[in-house]
């Protein structure tokens, strides 16, 4: 019943073209490799990027090159979504520069990823930081030499994290005990100290924009968390402003987080955007200190939510 359904779904697609017997063979296999759902997903998918018309009309050639392509939509939307992820980065990098190269490419990336799982991250933490962190880089360089030597630069960063100054900080946990961040990912643990260790060093406006960082790093894994992560992800595939996704999460009853969190949220991303952003304002400690409670109980709500603690 279901090849049936595809086969019509395919054939009032291409009409007034008809499938070919051996179309139809190339199709069977594909309904019994693939679900059904996936299968309509990925002829919209096709009919959406190879689809061409001349003079109003649909031509031959590109519904030969939709067809054609249906097998290795399915089979790319069926990997896992950093697979996907990695396969996005790739095809934009290649569109970027004049020169890519495939194989050096693809163990740049596996082994980017291997480094971060070694070093304890989760899946939806790593998908983020490919959306985000090496999404930039590929915007940000200008060609494949400088790409790979940034993520080469970057695989070596991690591999050495257990033996970085940035992560035997001096502080006394002043904002966010030690007991709360032990356990979670070590990037986390890193800005965690980081909190701690400027505000105990008088750094008030360092202090102010890595509380915000960390509330919006924490929401981002909170939404990858809940299956909800589009709630917050914009048409060019990046995520909202932190604005934004306060916005959402302060209505949203997938997260149902505390009223004391949807209250005060706003707060800590006002005070970072201010230091960050306003030329005539530095934070101080007096911006800070009556809030800190207010801060550990939102990190510590979101470090479950997220289900890193």
């Amino acid at each position: 019943m279901a090849k049936k359904k595809i086969e019509t779904i395919v054939a009032e697609k291409i009409s007034p073209y008809t499938l070919s017997t051996t179309g139809k063979a190339d199709l069977s296999q594909l309904i019994r490799k693939y679900p059904y759902d996936l299968l309509v997903e990925c002829i919209d998918i096709g009919v959406s990027q190879y689809f061409r018309y001349e003079n109003g009309e649909l031509t031959r050639e590109s519904v030969n090159n939709f067809l054609n392509k249906i097998g290795g939509i399915a089979y790319n939307k069926s990997r896992s979504p950093i697979e996907q992820e990695l396969i996005h980065i790739k095809n934009t990098c290649k569109k970027l520069y004049t020169y890519w190269n495939d194989a050096q490419s693809d163990d740049i990336l596996i082994r980017y990823v291997t480094a971060l799982k070694n070093a304890n991250w989760t899946d939806a933490q790593i998908l983020n930081d490919l959306q985000t962190e090496v999404k930039r880089v590929c915007n940000s360089c200008r060609n494949w030499t400088q790409w790979s030597e940034q993520m080469e630069h970057w695989i070596s960063d991690i591999k050495n994290w257990d033996s970085e100054d940035s992560l035997t900080i001096i502080e006394n946990g002043t904002i966010l005990p030690s007991d709360l961040y032990k356990d979670v990912p070590q990037n986390i643990q890193a800005v965690c100290k980081q909190i701690n260790s400027s505000y105990e060093n008088k750094l008030y406006d360092c202090t102010a924009v890595m509380m915000r960082r960390l509330l919006e790093d924490l929401l981002v894994l909170t939404y990858q968390k809940q299956g909800i992560e589009d709630e917050i992800t914009e048409k060019s595939g990046w995520h909202s402003t932190l604005d934004k996704i306060i916005k959402n999460a302060t209505q949203n009853t997938t997260l149902a987080l505390s009223a004391n969190s949807r209250r005060d949220m706003a707060l800590f991303k006002d005070i970072g955007y201010y230091s960050a952003h306003k030329i005539w304002y530095n934070s101080t400690r007096q911006d800070i200190e009556p809030h800190i409670l207010k801060y550990r109980v939102i990190v510590e709500e979101l470090m479950y939510k997220a289900g890193i603690k």
